[in-house]
């Protein structure tokens, strides 16, 4: 059985900043971190976890809804990432 679905090495990290007319970048915020998986056929995920450890995250990079740093998403063996 193929995976339907497959992340690979998942990563997003946002930038804090500070002001407004002159944005200044003073660190990054790590929201998801080398996050892996796959997903087959009439399988079930489930994703668990604290409040802010990324979960949100993770779902709208496989969606697609925000673009990963790095790491790819296939569905279908298709590259949605590229």
């Amino acid at each position: 059985m193929h995976a339907l679905l497959e992340v690979r090495d998942l990563q997003k990290l946002f930038p804090v900043t500070s002001g407004v007319i002159f944005r200044k970048v003073h660190g990054l915020v790590h929201a998801v971190d080398g996050v892996s998986f796959s997903i087959g056929e009439a399988e079930t995920l489930g994703l668990v976890g604290e409040s802010g450890s990324g979960k949100t995250t993770t779902g709208r990079l496989v969606l697609g809804s925000i673009k990963p740093t790095a790491g790819e998403v296939f569905f279908e063996g298709q590259d949605l990432t590229a």
